[in-house]
C-alpha cells in the first residue's frame, strides 16, 4: 500500500495512474476540496481561474484526460493569438518566427544585432543565473524587453536570481539545443503551430483536478491533515499519523505537498533533509480579475518588460484567449516586487486596474483579488542538489522537478511507473538526483 500526501494536481494525477497500474494506495488531503492552487470560481457570472489560466496538451495528459471523461470540455487556445511585452507604455508583439525577430520593435537595431552573435557564445556555466547566461549570449536588450519578462513570468521570479541549471537547462535539453539558441531559433524551433495545444476547460481549469478526483474518490481522503511520519513496526515501512489521533501504515510515502510542510512530516526521521527543504523559498503573487469591454483587445495577453514603472507584471487576456466575454487577469507582486503583497487588496486592484488603462486604453472594473504563492527555483534550489530521503519516501511536486500541469503529469506518471516497480521510460530529471559538473546544456 502507497500512502500520498496531498491531493493537488500531482497527488490526483498519481493516484489515477496507480489505479491505472493495479496499485493499492490511499491519498490523504487537509483540505476540503481537492486540487491545490488549481481554483476556479463564479463570481458575477464569469469563471475566474486563481491558479494556472491555461495548459498544454501534452500525450500523456490528452490520454489522461480521455481516461477521465474530460476530452469533450475543452476549450482550445488559438495558436495564431498574438503575445506582447508592454514596454516604454506601449504594447509591442512577441516575435515568435525569423521574420519577426527582424520586424520586431521590441528590439532596437543595435540590440537585433547584438543578438546575432549569439552562435559565437559559449553555453551556460553551473554558477550562471538565467539573467547573466541570457545577457551574455544575446545582450542586456533583449534579455530585459523579451525574454526575461516571458521566462520569469511563467515561474513569478527573477531569472538574474535563478540558476540555468536549475530551470532553463531542462526546457533547452527537451528541445534539443546544446549550444546556440538562436540557430533553434531560425530553423522554426520555437514554431507555436507545431507546440502542444493550449487548452483550459469550460467550467475552469479546476475541472482537470475536479475529475481527476471523481475519478479516484474511492482512494482519497479528504479533510485529514497528517501531523507525523514514522518507520513503521520493526523499521518496515512508514506509518503515517493523522490530526485526528489516527495512524496508518504504507510500504512507501509520497508527498506531493508544500515544501515547508514536508519538512514538518521529515523532521523526525530525516532532519537534515527538512532543514533544507525549509531553505527554499516561494514567491507571492496577487491574481487581480478584471472586467470590461468584450472584444476590443485580441491576443493573449501581455508581460511587462523590465526597467519598466508598471508594478503589474503580466495580464491573461481571458476574453480572447479562452471565450470568456471581457475577463482579464492580472499578476502582480513575485519576487521584483515583493512589498506590493503587502498591500490590502483593494488598494492591489486599483493598481491593477489604473495600469490596465494605461496600457491598453480600456476602463475596467476590478472582480476579485486572491493571492498565491508558487516555488521560486532561485538560488536556496542548491540545497536540493545533495537532498537524500530516508528509502520508501518521495517527493513528487512542483518544488522537485518540472513546474506547470504538463509537467507535473509527466512526473506522477514516471513516479507510478516506479512505485508499480516498472522500468524507467526514460532518465528522472528529479532535481534532488542530479549531480552536477562542468559546463553542459
Amino acid at each position: 500500500m502507497i500512502g500520498i500526501i496531498g491531493a493537488g494536481i500531482t497527488g490526483l494525477a498519481l493516484s489515477a495512474f496507480l489505479e491505472e497500474r493495479g496499485v493499492p494506495h490511499l491519498v490523504l488531503e487537509a483540505g476540503e476540496r481537492p486540487g491545490g492552487v488549481i481554483r476556479s470560481t463564479v463570481v458575477d457570472g464569469h469563471i475566474l481561474d486563481h491558479g494556472p489560466q491555461r495548459t498544454r496538451v501534452t500525450p500523456e495528459l490528452s490520454r489522461l484526460l480521455k481516461q477521465i471523461g474530460l476530452d469533450d470540455e475543452i476549450v482550445e487556445v488559438s495558436p495564431d493569438l498574438p503575445l506582447f511585452v508592454c514596454r516604454q507604455g506601449r504594447l509591442r508583439q512577441v516575435p515568435f518566427a525569423a521574420h519577426g525577430l527582424l520586424r520586431t520593435n521590441l528590439i532596437s537595431t543595435r540590440g537585433k544585432l547584438r543578438a546575432l552573435m549569439e552562435p559565437l557564445t559559449r553555453s551556460w556555466t553551473d554558477e550562471e543565473t538565467v539573467g547573466a547566461f541570457v545577457s551574455r549570449k544575446f545582450g542586456r536588450e533583449v534579455y530585459e524587453n523579451l525574454m526575461g519578462p516571458l521566462f520569469g513570468g511563467l515561474y513569478g521570479s527573477d531569472p538574474g536570481k535563478m540558476y540555468v541549471r536549475h530551470s532553463l537547462a531542462t526546457t533547452m535539453e527537451r528541445m534539443g539545443i546544446s549550444r546556440s539558441i538562436l540557430w533553434r531559433f531560425l530553423r522554426g524551433s520555437f514554431n507555436r503551430a507545431a507546440a502542444p495545444a493550449a487548452i483550459s476547460f469550460r467550467e475552469g481549469m479546476e475541472a482537470l483536478p475536479r475529475a481527476l478526483y471523481h475519478f479516484v474518490s474511492h482512494r482519497v481522503h479528504l479533510s485529514t491533515p497528517t501531523s507525523g511520519l514514522r518507520r513503521g513496526p520493526g523499521g518496515v515501512g512508514w506509518r503515517v499519523f493523522t490530526e485526528g489521533g489516527g495512524t496508518l501504515d504504507f510500504d512507501g510515502v509520497v508527498l506531493t505537498i508544500p515544501s515547508e510542510r514536508a519538512a514538518e512530516l521529515l523532521q523526525e526521521e530525516a532532519p537534515e533533509s527538512a532543514a533544507r527543504l525549509r531553505l527554499l523559498r516561494y514567491n507571492r503573487l496577487a491574481v487581480v480579475h478584471l472586467k470590461g469591454e468584450s472584444g476590443r483587445l485580441h491576443g493573449l495577453g501581455y508581460q511587462v518588460a523590465y526597467g519598466s514603472r508598471i508594478r503589474t507584471r503580466g495580464v491573461t487576456w481571458n476574453d480572447s484567449a479562452l471565450g470568456r466575454p471581457g475577463v482579464f487577469t492580472a499578476y502582480l507582486g513575485g519576487a521584483r516586487d515583493p512589498d506590493l503583497l503587502k498591500l490590502d487588496d483593494g488598494e492591489i486592484a486599483q493598481i491593477a486596474r489604473q495600469e490596465f488603462r494605461e496600457v491598453t486604453g480600456l476602463d475596467t472594473e476590478p472582480l476579485n483579488v486572491s493571492r498565491m504563492r508558487v516555488p521560486s527555483w532561485d538560488r536556496s534550489w542548491t540545497v536540493m542538489e545533495q537532498l537524500s530521503l530516508p528509502d520508501g519516501v518521495h517527493l513528487c511536486s512542483n518544488y522537485e522537478s518540472r513546474v506547470g500541469i504538463p509537467g507535473r503529469i509527466t512526473r506522477a506518471s514516471l513516479m507510478a511507473r516506479e512505485l508499480a516497480g516498472l522500468p524507467a521510460l526514460r532518465p528522472k530529471k528529479v532535481l534532488a538526483q542530479r549531480q552536477t559538473s562542468g559546463s553542459a546544456a
